[in-house]
């Protein structure tokens, strides 16, 4: 079916954005969404949006970070795609092993993204693949998991890159355990965690068990990796009690971590995809999962990693709403809450929920300029960066972009707040 192409100029949609969003909202002791009420998610942050240079080629569910003041994409997959105007040679079809990098300073100590091109890195050593997840630390970008569509499918390898006197390099980590792709993962005290994530195989993305059954609950594990004791390898801790998962919101604030959304897989007369709102908080002292508040709009497939503004709040960028909830005992139950969708009859989603580490509450943020699931996302300093995705065909400031776009897009945040105080 041939896509609509759908017109954006940055400097005048935030106008049209203004309207208040609902969502139920349960009482403190009960951190479900099933009895609440319908009540005002207040905005948090105001995002300005503005549009930076194109990436090489369209794509969707590549993942980086910033290492040496660099903005680094690693992998990714293209549907391929003919006809956008301007560019015939941008949407290759195909896995990615092609790594990328911008640079972009070091977060709020820049004013403005650099008209410097992308530049070219070592490929990335693995098989081409979609889906892995990527953590950046001390000056070095940590990748791993990962699925395409050749056996085996779901993949257990991971690498390291770093740059040495001007010379990019690549090193091998130990391998996950088990097999995993759309993983969430966040850094902290120098060690990666891993949650959740789905086996794929070809068939179907398996969040309640790998597809042999052998490793159950693989949508729930938790792994752990000390990046000074590499030799020890991965470490498992006590798994999330809630929904197995995948493409879900995982980050580290105040020495715990959050996990959030993503989407569920069902098996046998349940199968299908559904949306998690279970969410949960880890303390890695305490050893001790702890429920928080269920998401306030029935949607998920969030990015991960590098997602927290000002060591408090959670980005939760665009997503998806499926058509049921999967709660954690397994049974579905309704959608709740109607998504942001910048163009109507786009299904992807555009809103920038908001968790309020502090206080345990959710809200809202300026919501994209377009409908997108599931770009990369990277926060660092008081700027948001967004690559690719999953958008639907689009022309922004009178550039064309496919379905997975070679769509680079910034934001500058502020709290809601302060952006009040500085327009009065």
């Amino acid at each position: 079916m041939a896509q609509q192409t759908h017109h954006v100029r940055l400097a005048v949609l935030f106008a049209a954005m203004s309207a208040r969003m609902l969502c139920p909202c349960a009482a403190a002791a009960d951190p479900s969404v099933e009895s609440g009420q319908l009540m005002p998610l207040p905005l948090m942050l105001d995002i300005t949006w503005r549009r930076g240079p194109s990436f090489p080629q369209g794509l969707q569910d590549s993942k980086g970070g910033i290492i040496d003041g660099r903005l680094i994409s690693v992998g990714g997959f293209c549907s391929g795609e003919q006809g956008v105007p301007g560019k015939p040679d941008k949407y290759p079809r195909g896995f990615l092993r092609k790594v990328w990098a911008l640079r972009v300073g070091n977060g709020e100590h820049f004013d403005r993204v650099t008209a410097d091109r992308w530049q070219s890195l070592p490929d990335f050593p693995g098989t081409a693949r979609q889906g892995l997840d990527v953590v950046a630390h001390g000056g070095k970008l940590y990748a791993f998991g990962g699925f395409n569509y050749d056996a085996p499918y779901s993949y257990r390898d991971g690498y390291r890159l770093s740059i040495d006197e001007g010379r990019w390099r690549w090193q091998p980590l130990p391998t996950l355990p088990w097999p995993i792709a759309g993983h969430g993962s966040c850094m902290l005290d120098g060690k990666i965690y891993v949650v959740g994530g789905a086996d794929y195989d070809a068939q179907a993305f398996h969040t309640a068990a790998n597809r042999n059954g052998d490793t159950p609950r693989i949508g729930a594990r938790l792994l752990a990796l000390d990046t000074r004791k590499l030799d020890h390898g991965w470490q498992e801790l006590p798994e999330c009690p809630g929904t197995p998962r995948f493409v879900h919101a995982v980050a580290a604030v105040d020495g715990r971590i959050f996990v959030i959304g993503g989407a569920a897989s069902g098996e046998a007369e349940k199968a299908g995809t559904y949306t998690v709102v279970d969410n949960w908080r880890f303390d890695p002292a305490a050893m001790r999962w702890e429920r928080l508040p269920d998401t306030p709009v029935a949607s998920g497939n969030f990015p991960a990693g590098a997602i927290v503004f000002r060591q408090r709040y959670i980005l939760l960028v665009g997503g998806y709403q499926y058509g049921q909830v999967m709660r954690p005992d397994g049974s579905l139950a309704p959608v709740y809450g109607t998504p942001t969708r910048h163009y109507p009859d786009n299904p992807m989603c555009s809103d920038v929920f908001v968790f309020d580490t502090q206080t345990g509450t959710f809200g809202r943020a300026t919501p994209l300029p377009m409908n997108n699931n599931l770009p990369m996302t990277v926060l660092d300093g008081d700027r948001i960066h967004l690559i690719g995705g999953e958008a639907g065909a689009i022309e922004i400031d009178g550039e064309h972009f496919g379905h997975h776009p070679d769509l680079y897009l910034v934001g500058t945040i502020q709290r809601h707040d302060a952006a009040t105080q500085n327009r009065q």
